[in-house]
């Protein structure tokens, strides 16, 4: 698709009213509603479309009860921590690990709006622009465009342009920015930061790196999800590219992704907000290379992420069965090892081929990544 200054806009509240009638209009989004919700809510969200005047009445009226819907379906309890570290007046840059391609950020906006908090803007890959309807719905919820093709040349302005576009939402106070930690989201449990995107980030920066950093006040956000319900189908995804060298990607594969995401059992959901980094940049030194200060920074959020993810007895009992050892036996009861023993069984069964054992080896990792990365952490 064509991209244009504007993908790195937020409507303005009369260009949203304009898009909020565009997308109730399209005969496909009132039959994907009308299927995917219950009767009720979407009797209400056509209620109340018509009254939407900026993006706070559209997130109120119509995404929370949305959410609402999402979590009563599929997930048994929903909590967070850290938000004492945050301040209504202040503008953050929320850099989280990344696992579903809708809720992580959803939900973030979801406890900021309940604890009285300004909501963020979403970056989101392009890629899930790619159909009109789509596009409306994600850029009448604050998403901006990041482009994920194109010449070098083409990418680099649009880095350029992207890391001036967050700086300026923040330092300037406009908004609140989350962007995952990396570009996609983590297929096997074991999140990571990308340099790559940290350096994005500093091409705005006049200053020194450390300085500019401090300046996009970034709170890193650990996103614990007790159950990955597109487990199996990021299991097929690996599986393919182990065979293939590639996976293949489309705006059908991502809508799969997203509705699975949606519908399916999450299980207990956790979001920890760690304080604006600050003293932790301080490691910093100014004398060593760009490339290194960039990695430094890069690990300092991956400490605070993997101390902070919530680790559940189905992570511990994954680590346990991949490494063939007790090492976290205290830490669940032989009758939950039973049961999620058989649950890995029943999602290794629903793969179309375990290639000798490489599929359930993988399933079980993006379980066990995270508790690796925790000990690695507490430990440094």
């Amino acid at each position: 698709m064509e991209h244009t200054d504007s993908e790195l806009s937020i409507y303005t509240d009369a260009e949203l009213r304009q898009a909020v009638q565009e997308l109730f209009g399209y005969p496909a989004f009132l039959e994907g509603m009308k299927s995917f919700l219950p009767p009720a809510l979407n009797q209400l969200i056509l209620q109340v479309k018509d009254g939407v005047a900026n993006v706070y009445d559209f997130q109120k009226a119509i995404i929370v009860p949305f959410l609402n819907f999402i979590q009563e379906i599929g997930i048994t309890q929903r909590t967070a921590s850290g938000l004492e570290n945050l301040h209504a007046q202040e503008r953050y840059l929320f850099m989280s690990n990344h696992r579903d391609i809708v809720l992580d950020s959803a939900f973030l906006n979801y406890i900021l709006y309940e604890h009285g908090l300004p909501t963020s803007r979403i970056a989101i890959g392009d890629n899930l622009m790619a159909h009109r309807i789509a596009e409306l719905l994600f850029r009448i919820n604050k998403s901006f465009a990041v482009k994920r093709s194109g010449t070098p040349r083409e990418l680099y302005e649009h880095s350029l342009q992207l890391s001036h576009y967050i700086r300026r939402s923040i330092v300037q106070g406009e908004d609140s920015v989350w962007i995952a930690q990396r570009e996609g989201r983590t297929k096997d449990g074991n999140d990571q930061t990308h340099p790559g995107l940290l350096n994005m980030l500093s091409m705005s920066g006049k200053e020194d790196i450390k300085t500019h950093l401090h300046a996009l006040r970034i709170v890193p956000v650990a996103i614990s999800y007790e159950y990955n319900p597109c487990a199996v189908l990021k299991t097929e995804e690996f599986l393919e590219k182990q065979t293939t060298g590639e996976a293949k990607k489309s705006f059908q594969n991502d809508m799969q992704h997203i509705l699975l995401g949606l519908r399916g059992h999450k299980g207990r959901l956790h979001y920890h907000f760690d304080k604006p980094l600050d003293e932790e940049l301080n490691i910093l030194d100014t004398s060593t290379n760009r490339k290194q200060q960039l990695e430094w920074t890069a690990e300092i959020i991956d400490r605070s992420i993997h101390r902070h993810y919530r680790l559940y007895p189905v992570n511990y009992i994954a680590h346990d069965i991949l490494t063939g050892t007790a090492q976290y036996e205290h830490l669940y009861s032989p009758e939950e090892f039973r049961t999620q023993e058989q649950y890995f069984d029943a999602q290794v069964q629903m793969l179309s081929d375990d290639r000798d054992g490489a599929g359930r080896h993988y399933l079980l990792a993006m379980y066990a990544n995270p508790v690796i990365n925790a000990a690695a952490a507490l430990s440094a």
